[in-house]
């Protein structure tokens, strides 16, 4: 007997405890229904543990019906009387009327069971993990089902261990397996899926820390009633340890903002929230925090459940995915970047050779309607029409700068000394008038020389694009564009705010600044703004902003946006500042004050003829050569020059050697290069000539006069 002096069914039974003793797991929870059912004469016995509390089935683990196991099922708790056992927590015994007490009971009305005695098995934190119970067709006497409870209360604690330790082993044995993909990010989903299972709760969730936060993060993965919420992926998470601190490593903490509107909640949990939230840091091999996993509830948890052995088995494989789906991004970003990068350089070698036919055509059709312009009589009516023509040209010419953006190599012109509002002023120049119209263009530069390292054309092309998309920006309306210049200090706060160049040196720097009156961008418009193509405008092609960031990079300088919907946009370039004595560029020693006796090298007749006829404009004497050998022989038997224009990129031997040959021939020979797509003079290897300027095709008779006449 025991103490209550209820007889234990072994005394009475034959019940055999010896062959009990030496089993484990499933062998014992099966042995154990079999001489319950046998030794109660129940129709019925089941073993079994709660799949997931709340959802409200039970997963049978072991049972015995009519003398036969039934193997492994699931059945749901509602309408039954086990329903009772597992919310109260409390032994169940109805020795009759089953049926008129449990209309809805479904398995038990279907085989006709009256009677009925139940006993919940309970975890080591308290709450019920599942439930023993029989049942039997006719109805028994009350002695009867007393000794089946007193025998089920007796082996509870045995089965629920029993029952726990499946679970655990089931997570081993997930964990162990892996997600069946090489992919960590499938391999995280299970680890969600794990935690809550093996620890019975609503829901576990894994989050993986931002770079440099520990304390936020995003949601990589989480599972709610057996079941991955896809809706809670992605969603930021904050790691708030207000609460209480658990044993083995778990704090109470604050249910993350957002994540409880993106999990599922069953109609019947609707009036319960999830307001009960546990995590565990996760951490790295320094003890950097790299994620943490949470559980959320309904309900408290009993601490007993949070079994240390597990949930360190499960954290230390969290971490290790977690590290996988860092190094996976890191790979994957590297590939996006260098896919770009061969996408650029493939870009740029087609705009480089279309560039330089384009610009050759281009210039010739420069020249020759400057020359016509300049030989109509006054009031023509052609006039006009060769205006709208000039203008035409001068937006093709910016076009095709567009796309030689992405084309100037590494190695491109190397930045000298130079007024950086010198090179602002210059560049206003060029924006058409149409841009213009409606819009108030301010100039707020600072006092004096601005002296930064610059390619002064580069940054000319770099205050077009800038202005003329605060143009686009602002729209057909009225609005106000300023371009600002100052000397300032580049401080760490302003370093952490810049999109590209944060590892620029700190200290004086030259700051570019434009902003517009325009409808400012939201956050998805930022973060495509200098993608090559990316345009929301009407007809846009996408290409101004890629090619500043190309040129603030080129420059090792650095960039800033600030910019939101309604309030226009600030964008600000930095670059490294110089002393102002050295942006004074002294003129050439021996340079002719008058330049009258020209060569003209090009291999295009229509180019060559234009320049030479907006020289005969200015009363230069001309000669024209289409090479190398033809320079060199007009030299000798016409020279020497007083100055000589040459392009760049000629057949054969190209535009610096045949600088290099003129010069050997009479040295000091003043020289403008002209081309359609510019190489510097020291990546085509001749470094000394790295004095000569260098005009982009098309320009203007004026352009051309201040570069050979300066």
């Amino acid at each position: 007997m025991d103490a209550s002096g209820v007889p234990l069914l072994g005394d009475s039974c034959g019940f055999n405890l010896g062959v009990l003793a030496g089993l484990h797991g499933l062998d014992f929870c099966q042995e154990f229904a079999g001489q319950l059912a046998r030794g109660t004469g129940a129709d019925l016995v089941t073993v079994g543990e709660l799949r997931v509390r709340e959802s409200g089935r039970i997963r049978v683990l072991a049972s015995s019906f009519d003398g036969l196991p039934l193997g492994d099922f699931e059945y749901e708790l509602r309408g039954a009387p086990c329903r009772d056992v597992v919310l109260s927590g409390a032994p169940q015994v109805h020795s009759c009327r089953v049926p008129e007490l449990y209309p809805d009971g479904g398995m038990f009305i279907e085989e006709g069971l009256r009677s009925y005695a139940g006993v919940a098995l309970m975890d080591p934190g308290g709450a019920a993990s599942g439930l023993v119970q029989a049942a039997w067709r006719e109805d028994i006497g009350g002695g009867l089902a007393q000794q089946a409870v007193a025998v089920m209360q007796q082996f509870a604690p045995r089965l629920g261990a029993e029952i726990a330790g499946l679970r655990r082993l089931a997570a081993l044995a997930a964990l162990a397996a892996g997600p069946g993909s090489s992919c960590p990010r499938a391999a995280v989903r299970q680890i969600a899926q794990v935690l809550q299972g093996a620890l019975r709760v609503r829901g576990a969730f894994v989050a993986e820390c931002s770079a440099g936060s520990p304390d936020r993060g995003r949601v990589a993965a989480c599972c709610i009633g057996g079941r991955l919420a896809d809706a809670a992926e992605g969603r930021a998470v904050r790691y708030d340890g207000a609460g209480a601190r658990l044993p083995n490593g778990w704090e109470a903490v604050h249910l993350p903002e957002g994540l409880q509107q993106a999990v599922p909640q069953p109609p019947q949990n609707r009036d319960r929230s999830l307001q009960f939230c546990f995590g565990y840091l996760l951490r790295d091999a320094d003890g950097a925090v790299t994620g943490w996993l949470g559980l959320l509830h309904d309900r408290g948890i009993g601490v007993g459940a949070l079994e240390p052995d597990l949930t360190a088995l499960i954290a230390a494989r969290c971490s290790q995915e977690l590290r996988r789906c860092a190094a996976r991004q890191q790979r994957e970003q590297a590939a996006a970047a260098q896919l770009v990068r061969h996408k650029a350089e493939s870009l740029g070698r087609l705009a480089g050779a279309i560039a330089h036919e384009y610009n050759n055509l281009l210039a010739s059709m420069q020249g020759r309607a400057e020359l016509a312009l300049e030989n109509l009589e006054a009031a023509h009516p052609a006039e006009q029409h060769l205006r709208a023509v000039e203008q035409g040209l001068r937006a093709s010419a910016g076009l095709v700068r567009q796309l030689t953006g992405f084309a100037r190599p590494a190695s491109g012109p190397v930045p000298a000394p130079c007024d950086l509002n010198a090179t602002v002023q210059e560049a206003m120049e060029l924006v058409p008038l149409g841009c213009r119209k409606g819009k108030a263009v301010v100039l707020d530069l600072a006092e004096g020389v601005q002296a930064a390292h610059l390619d002064p054309e580069e940054v000319r092309e770099l205050v077009l694009n800038l202005v003329l998309n605060a143009a686009e920006a602002i729209g057909p309306g009225a609005g106000t564009i300023t371009v600002r210049t100052r000397r300032t200090c580049l401080d760490a706060a302003e370093r952490r705010r810049l999109l590209k160049g944060r590892r620029m040196a700190a200290g004086d720097c030259l700051l570019l600044e434009v902003s517009d009156t325009g409808g400012g961008m939201g956050p998805d418009m930022l973060s495509r703004i200098f993608d090559p193509f990316f345009t929301t405008k009407p007809g846009g092609r996408g290409l101004g902003m890629a090619v500043v960031l190309g040129i603030v990079s080129r420059h090792q300088g650095g960039l800033s946006v600030e910019s939101r919907e309604g309030a226009g946009s600030v964008i600000r370039c930095y670059f490294p500042a110089c002393a102002a004595a050295a942006a004074v560029q002294p003129p050439a020693a021996g340079r002719a004050a008058a330049v009258r006796r020209i060569l003209v090298v090009d291999d295009e007749d229509t180019v060559r003829r234009a320049v030479a006829g907006l020289l005969q404009l200015r009363g230069c004497e001309v000669a024209q050569a289409d090479g190398y050998d033809a320079a060199l022989a007009l030299l000798h038997a016409k020279g020497p020059f007083d100055g000589a224009v040459i392009d760049m990129s000629m057949p054969g031997r190209g535009g610096w050697e045949t600088l290099a040959g003129l010069r050997a021939a009479q040295p000091g020979l003043t020289a403008v290069m002209m081309s359609g797509f510019a190489v510097s003079a020291a990546a085509a290897g001749f470094p000394d000539l790295g004095d000569v300027q260098v005009l982009d095709k098309p320009f203007t008779k004026e352009k051309l006069y201040k570069a050979l006449f300066r």
